[in-house]
């Protein structure tokens, strides 16, 4: 069979509207309550000292708890030989900041299984994303998966599948410029994915989970 035919395609585009994710029902998204579940995030947090520390080197922190932070990397392009800059957070627990170049290909899956961005509206913000991972086995694991996005929705993604039960909750947090170059930013914040939810099947997790608000509601003040 050839590999083309061994992949599943599933084609999803979301409009990303607040009326429609308003109008979906929860009992209609399989395993809605355990998608809820994984909002429920071990704190981990830098104490005052940690977060004087941090914030001398241009991370942005924010209080969780009373003597706890959690602290953003600045943003810049930290690895001038990389296109997509990966920056992670302090604690390390709550995962990493992706900025995506505009339009660029990606390798497969290896990046919240995201293969391609694409900034479809400047003023709205809104992003077209190309999920797929090519790279799995056995071959009908392997997937395409296409949906529109606006700040501040999120997906769970990069679920290991494996005893760890690890996965992603994945914010598309903004758009920026650096050096004429437009970057389209993300955090995904590590969690451990509930058993209802596991094995991990893809690309229906991604689908099913878009509709949900599943940040950390932790808001970050915006770049000057």
């Amino acid at each position: 069979m050839k590999l083309e035919h061994a992949i599943i395609i599933s084609v999803g585009v979301l409009v990303g509207t607040s009326g429609l994710l308003i109008s979906i029902e929860p009992n209609t998204i399989p395993h809605w309550e355990a998608l809820l579940a994984i909002k429920q995030f071990h704190d981990l947090g830098c104490d005052k000292e940690c977060k004087l520390k941090w914030e001398s080197d241009g991370f942005a922190c924010v209080k969780t708890t009373e003597n706890e932070h959690v602290c953003r990397p600045p943003r810049e392009i930290f690895y001038p030989d990389r296109e997509v800059q990966v920056r992670t957070a302090f604690p390390s627990e709550y995962g990493e900041f992706l900025y995506f170049p505009d339009g660029l290909t990606t390798d497969d899956g290896r990046l919240f299984d995201i293969h391609k961005v694409d900034l479809i509206n400047h003023d709205t913000k809104q992003i077209r994303i190309e999920f797929a991972n090519h790279n799995t086995s056995p071959p009908e694991l392997q997937f395409e998966y296409y949906a529109n996005l606006v700040q501040g929705q999120t997906f769970v993604s990069h679920c290991t599948g494996t005893d760890r039960k690890m996965g992603h909750v994945v914010e598309y947090l903004d758009t920026f410029e650096i050096d004429g170059q437009t970057y389209i930013e993300f955090w995904g914040s590590h969690v451990k994915m509930p058993d209802a939810l596991l094995p991990c099947q893809m690309p229906e997790l991604i689908e099913h989970s878009i509709p949900y608000d599943l940040s950390l509601g932790i808001q970050f003040e915006e770049y000057s």
